[in-house]
């Protein structure tokens, strides 16, 4: 019981615990002065110290027992006593405590009897799925719910063949059942494993009925059986004045009678155990009789006869077990519509009969059973070799369904590879753009301070747009393949019409031209371009479509981005939307860097900038312009 039962039980264990282990320490030093072979035990209920008993006063302590040499006392010593008496106290308090509580405990008990049965009965339950969720864990088995009109087994096992030893070599069975053939009938040579089909089928059924799991693949089924009359074996009895074949007819009368939609009838050997001439009609009859009533039923016979059934009655199938001819092994596995042979001296002969005896059993055998047997033996052989080349197809076709697939995706990843590819190309392209554009900023603001001459600024400029050129041949190369080309608009070159450059890519105002040999004088903010007609087309016009909202919108500035902003003489409002929107322009053009010219002063607008520039979201960092930038009249904003 817990301490935890009740606070009377933990103080009272926690007393006992507490003066047993005081007395204990006092024991110890009081035996301590009798030698290092004396020390503390108990006797009863009460604590003692074994001493030598030799020299021992008596007026000392209370001695409760000798040891069995005689050498030894158990004392209680005498001061000792009120301590001793004080724990046994206290032990009954505890004992009284958890009396009390075990009472308490069984009235609630009684109390709650209803509910307490009822969650016993659900834990039961849950055991029993928890053991039945583990078995099906080991054998590999599937839930199935009785329901439907199709009696369909997936690679079932028979359940004590799944839990072997050997259950990795046993052959599954594949049986499928439907009205209004629900009858099969099952041939073939003994110890092939019909009986074993038999009763892999009923168990099967009954373990799904019991709501347990069955040693069988997905997709299996199992209809509602009300009742399983099943003859298997032999069950004679002497002491009923029973013969094997008597014993035999009351299972088939039984069959007979609970025959029905909802019944499950297995009979091994149907016919056996009499006159094959008189027990191959009665077996007939019943097969009639069974697939009248629309009966289930699995039933396994060696008579020929019985074999014709399949083609005249129906609602009946027949069914075998594969023979190796070649062995004359049984392969254990199920054959549907083919009947068997029963391959009897053949299987007497491997069982060691003697050659001259089998010799005399071929010649008294009938021709035409010895051709049925062939017959039926060439048969079976064509379905195991039409069933090789059905897997062998499905196997290939899985194959090449799992190439298609993989070709696919490989198809669409080289795609997608493709598309990053030109995307990367593309990005890499305006970045080259960007940074020709920087360049060129930075070069005509060291020609205008050096004061260069003309000449060296148009052949820079010459290779700027040749730079510009070479990216427009980057993005075309980049396009995807076949993707059509716009058709060039029709343009009038005339001074102030606005017209694109196709191979510079940008749109101009026309300032002059053309000259005789096509030359036109363009100009894009402050540069000027000298082009030809052949190189224009019209600019393209961006109506808002109709209906559309209003929004906002923006618009490039005919002006090239300027690597310098200069703010002198601007109060604080104006000179901050000033510097928000050289920002924008610098960072849109791809510049690393935008000087800033706020000039010397007081200091105050400085200031303002530097506090602005801190917290901006484009701005990397700031310093102060360097000798030559400008010193302290210039900040320098690195640019995200």
């Amino acid at each position: 019981m817990s301490d935890a039962a009740s606070p009377s039980l933990k103080r009272a264990r926690a007393g006992v615990e507490d003066g047993e282990r005081q007395l204990q320490q006092k024991l110890e030093r009081w035996a301590r002065g009798f030698g290092e072979s004396a020390y503390v035990t108990r006797h009863a209920d009460r604590f003692v110290a074994l001493v030598p008993a030799a020299g021992f006063p008596r007026r000392r302590g209370i001695v409760h027992d000798v040891s069995g040499s005689g050498q030894s006392l158990f004392v209680e010593p005498l001061e000792m006593c009120d301590a001793n008496n004080r724990v046994i106290e206290l032990r009954a308090a505890a004992a009284e405590e958890e009396r009390r509580i075990l009472v308490a405990l069984g009235a609630a008990v009684r109390a709650a009897a209803t509910a307490l049965a009822a969650l016993e009965e659900t834990l039961v339950h849950l055991d029993t799925l928890r053991a039945r969720a583990r078995w099906a864990a080991e054998v590999d088995a599937v839930a199935l719910e009785p329901a439907g009109e199709r009696l369909r087994l997936r690679a079932a096992r028979h359940p004590l063949l799944a839990m072997g030893e050997r259950r990795a070599a046993v052959v599954p069975l594949d049986l499928e059942l439907a009205a209004p053939a629900r009858l099969v009938l099952v041939s073939g040579p003994n110890m092939g494993g019909k009986t074993v089909l038999l009763k892999t089928v009923g168990l099967a059924t009954a373990l799904a009925h019991a709501a347990f799991p069955v040693p069988a693949a997905e997709g299996s089924a199992i209809p509602e059986i009300d009742r399983i009359v099943a003859d298997v074996g032999d069950e004679q009895s002497v002491d009923q004045d029973l013969s094997t074949f008597a014993a035999h007819l009351r299972a088939l009368a039984a069959m007979a009678e609970h025959a029905g939609p909802r019944s499950l009838l297995l009979c091994d050997e149907l016919g056996a155990g009499t006159d094959p001439e008189e027990g191959a009609p009665l077996g007939r009859a019943l097969i009639e009789h069974f697939a009248a009533r629309g009966a289930w039923g699995v039933l396994t016979t060696h008579l020929g006869s019985l074999k014709r059934v399949a083609g005249e009655v129906a609602g009946v199938v027949n069914g075998s077990l594969e023979f190796d001819s070649a062995t004359m092994t049984p392969r254990f596995r199920f054959l549907p519509g083919v009947p068997g042979a029963s391959h009897a001296l053949a299987v007497a002969a491997r069982l060691g009969f003697a050659p001259a005896v089998l010799a005399r059993a071929r010649e008294l055998t009938p021709a035409e059973v010895h051709s049925l047997e062939r017959l039926l033996g060439e048969v079976q052989e064509a379905r195991r070799r039409l069933d090789a080349e059905r897997e062998a197809l499905a196997h290939a076709r899985a194959e090449a369904e799992a190439a298609a697939l993989a070709g696919r995706a490989a198809a669409d990843e080289s795609r997608r590879t493709l598309e990053e590819l030109r995307r990367r190309l593309t990005r890499e392209s305006e970045v080259v753009l960007s940074h020709a554009r920087e360049l060129w900023q930075t070069v005509r603001q060291e020609a205008r301070r050096a004061e260069k001459t003309r000449a060296g600024a148009e052949h820079i400029r010459g290779g700027l747009e040749q730079v510009e050129r070479e990216v427009e041949s980057l993005q075309r190369a980049a396009a995807p393949a076949g993707a059509p080309e716009a058709a060039a608009a029709p343009v009038a070159v005339a001074a102030g019409a606005r017209v694109r450059v196709r191979d510079l890519g940008v749109e101009a105002e026309v300032v002059s031209g053309p000259d005789p040999e096509g030359k036109v004088m363009l100009r894009r903010g402050s540069w000027s371009i000298q082009s030809h007609v052949s190189q224009l087309e019209a600019a393209a016009a961006a109506p808002a479509p109709a209906g559309a909202r209003a929004g906002a919108s923006w618009e490039p500035s005919e002006e090239a981005p300027q690597l310098e902003l200069d703010l002198r003489g601007m109060e604080t409002d104006e000179a901050l939307r000033a510097l928000d929107q050289g920002l924008d322009r610098a960072v849109l053009a791809g510049f690393g860097e935008l000087r800033i010219v706020h000039g010397v002063g007081k200091g105050v607008l400085r200031a303002v900038v530097e506090r602005h520039l801190r917290g901006h979201p484009q701005v990397a960092s700031q310093r102060m312009g360097l000798v030559g930038e400008g010193g302290r009249g210039v900040t320098v904003a690195r640019l995200r």
